[in-house]
């Protein structure tokens, strides 16, 4: 039986991990650019020298702080110790920002094999790393490869041999830091050896760090083992107030600072240049425009233009297919051929499922292309940009730059971006950033924005939904910007790589792009399905009954409702219903519309023309926009706040701030138009 050598792959996002370990051990794991992509540790195996060596693919992590479920998997791992090696996978032409980590690692104790990764792109821009001289520093192994070329495999898994059979033993640098944060580290570890338990499972030096960065988990660990617990955390305290005012941060921050800080210095030291280069490169010149809120901002509107342009007109073939293979085709041959089955029975088939689930599937192809193309945009460098342009402009409302991935998150799905909020240090900032997320327009609701756009605005498609977009964003900012006026706190840092430009990687965005739309399909077949079905039974009781008819239990439903939607310009309870389903899920909206409206897209649109004017169809838009989120987003933030409370409030003054600005949008269009 071949022993088995057990290496944990440890780096930020986007450094290589996954590549490394499709390029080792042959497998074919998703890479992606932003964090989070790699939620759970993934495992390859290979053969080597007479060994089996076990490849585990942490996610990948900016540091060892357990804000985010992603620090608190790969940290826990670590901690753990079950693996003979870690090898920590850092990006050559990011290598400052990448030891950050590897300081952390030191820190931690542990001693790891630092993989220089994307050596070759290093070179392509003049550069080279001393990797000697880097050995040297860190007193650890340290091996340069290029995973997407293979390059340095064999004598990188002779590394991890040596390592693991103890004929490689490395020493580990210490990291040193400023005199005030040193010191600050020998205070805590003299109060903690006073009590120190037995067996106590970390690293002194670096449970002392994470005192001072205030890392929850070890706060919680710190109480429960030690009696003194609140007299060193008190001690924390007055250490922050001296730092607070001798440098002007917080103490998170401030350790934070040193250590990128040594890390910059570290790679400063060791990155040599081959070639006399320009003065400044064209990525420089580009990245001063693009990241400048005088010009990014407006570039930014331009490209996301581009992009729903480009959605809708390459869509629109595709997207009429399916539109007549739901209303006509699919209709036609049940009539047909099951016309031996009681007319109850044709009727769900026709008015309740095709209907309602065909009037979301043909959005597949917008959905697809928007995906496709926004993954084009984050794969090339351009959205890390668009966040660092945000996170500059959103520091004029008060709102933590922290905020930015979450919100950008949040135009894909509300939920994820939620729980994105893990990463915030501060408790009031991640509040804030949780209450204005539903405000991004998520992917479901480009659903609704599609059909009544084409009905009411077809040559405006573009710029109407763009114009949803950014008035989210409109509104979310000037929320944040109010409730920052009643709290203040010291601000928190925010810290992005800039990815070096490249193309696209092809099999990254149509992976990507088919994951996206796999889990629309997946959603249009289940709860759409079952949401339709019980909108037809609603729709057709009690027995006698017109079909979606005022006499119906969902037309008594809908009737009750409409006194409140009059004043926007609606006056029919079926769009109202549909508002009230779409709390399920927002491509719900569309679906319930094509089940008490009728089949297909065109005859939807009909529908349609007949119950809004472009006036109230704006202003129903509005409110779909600004309205209460979709039940998963309730309870994602009722998990992340800790109590009811917070997700009702927010509830409550989404909807209320839906139906004022509805009301609003609605008169103003009707003076204008």
């Amino acid at each position: 039986m071949k022993e088995k050598i057990r290496v944990a792959l440890a780096g930020n996002p986007n450094v290589g991990k996954t590549a490394l370990m499709n390029a080792l051990a042959g497998t074919n794991e998703k890479v992606g650019n932003w964090p989070g992509v790699t939620v759970q540790k993934k495992i390859g195996r290979y053969n080597f020298r007479g060994f089996e060596i076990e490849l585990i693919d942490l996610p990948g992590i900016y540091s060892l702080t357990s804000y985010t479920l992603e620090e608190r998997v790969a940290r826990n791992f670590l901690l753990k110790g079950d693996y003979d090696v870690v090898a920590d996978v850092v990006d050559a032409t990011l290598l400052g920002r990448n030891l950050y980590l590897t300081l952390e690692l030191l820190d931690m104790g542990i001693k790891p094999v630092i993989v220089l990764n994307k050596v070759d792109e290093l070179q392509n821009y003049g550069y080279v790393i001393d990797s000697e001289l880097l050995e040297k520093t860190l007193k650890l192994p340290v091996v340069e490869v290029s995973a997407i070329k293979k390059k340095g495999l064999e004598k990188l898994s002779e590394t991890f041999l040596m390592v693991a059979t103890k004929d490689l033993n490395p020493e580990g640098f210490t990291p040193v830091y400023s005199e005030d944060l040193e010191n600050a580290i020998s205070l805590l570890e003299i109060k903690l050896k006073e009590e120190l338990p037995p067996d106590f499972p970390y690293n002194l030096r670096w449970f002392s760090i994470k005192l001072l960065e205030k890392d929850p988990e070890i706060v919680e660990v710190l109480t429960k083992n030690f009696k003194s617990a609140q007299e060193i955390l008190k001690e924390v305290e007055k250490i922050e107030s001296e730092i607070s005012t001798k440098y002007k941060c917080d103490l998170p921050s401030f350790v934070a600072k040193e250590r990128f800080l040594l890390a910059s210095k570290i790679a400063t030291s060791v990155v040599k240049n081959t070639v006399k280069l320009p003065q400044e490169k064209l990525s420089d010149k580009i990245d001063r425009v693009i990241t400048n809120p005088l010009t990014g901002i407006p570039i930014f509107f331009v490209v996301m233009w581009l992009v729903f342009k480009l959605t809708f007109e390459l869509s629109a073939p595709f997207s009429d297919w399916i539109d007549q293979f739901f209303s006509s085709y699919l209709p036609e041959l049940v009539t047909k051929y099951f016309n031996f089955l009681p007319q109850t029975v044709i009727s769900l088939i026709n008015d309740g499922i095709l209907a309602g689930v065909g009037a979301v599937m043909v959005f597949i192809p917008v959905l697809g292309i928007l995906y496709f193309l926004m993954s084009v945009l984050e794969d090339t460098g351009y959205m890390a940009r668009a966040a660092a342009l945000w996170d500059n402009f959103m520091k004029y409302f008060g709102l933590s730059g922290a905020a930015v991935i979450p919100m950008i998150l949040g135009f894909g799905c509300n939920v994820p971006a939620i729980y994105a909020t893990r990463a915030m240090r501060s408790s009031v900032q991640k509040l804030i950033t949780m209450a204005i997320i539903p405000w991004m327009s998520c992917s479901a609701r480009l659903t609704v924005y599609t059909i009544f756009v084409a009905a009411f605005f077809k040559n405006y498609q573009s710029v109407v939904i763009l114009s949803l977009y950014l008035f989210g964003v409109l509104m979310a900012l000037l929320f944040a910007f109010i409730m920052s006026r009643f709290v203040k706190e010291v601000e928190e840092e925010f810290f992005i790589e800039l990815p070096p430009y490249k193309l696209p990687a092809w099999n990254v965005v149509f992976n990507q792009t088919w994951i996206e739309v796999r889990e629309f399909i997946f959603k249009a077949g289940t709860v759409i399905f079952a949401v339709s079905v019980f909108i037809w039974a609603l729709a057709s009781l009690p027995p006698g009954t017109e079909y979606a008819g005022k006499g119906s239990a969902v037309g008594k439903l809908g009737e009750l409702l409409v006194p409140i939607f009059e004043p926007i310009g609606i006056h029919d309870w079926k769009p109202i219903v549909a508002l009230i389903f779409g709390a399920l899920a927002k491509e719900v909206v569309v679906g319930t519309l094509g089940t008490l409206y009728g089949t297909g897209e065109s005859g939807l649109i009909k529908a349609l023309h007949s119950t809004f004017t472009p006036e109230s169809a704006l202003a129903y838009l509005v409110f779909t926009l600004l309205y209460i989120p979709c039940v998963a987003t309730i309870a994602a933030i009722k998990q992340e706040s800790g109590n009811w409370r917070f997700p009702i409030g927010v509830v409550a003054v989404e909807l209320i701030v839906a139906w004022l600005s509805a009301f609003t949008v609605y008169n103003f269009a009707k003076f204008l138009l």
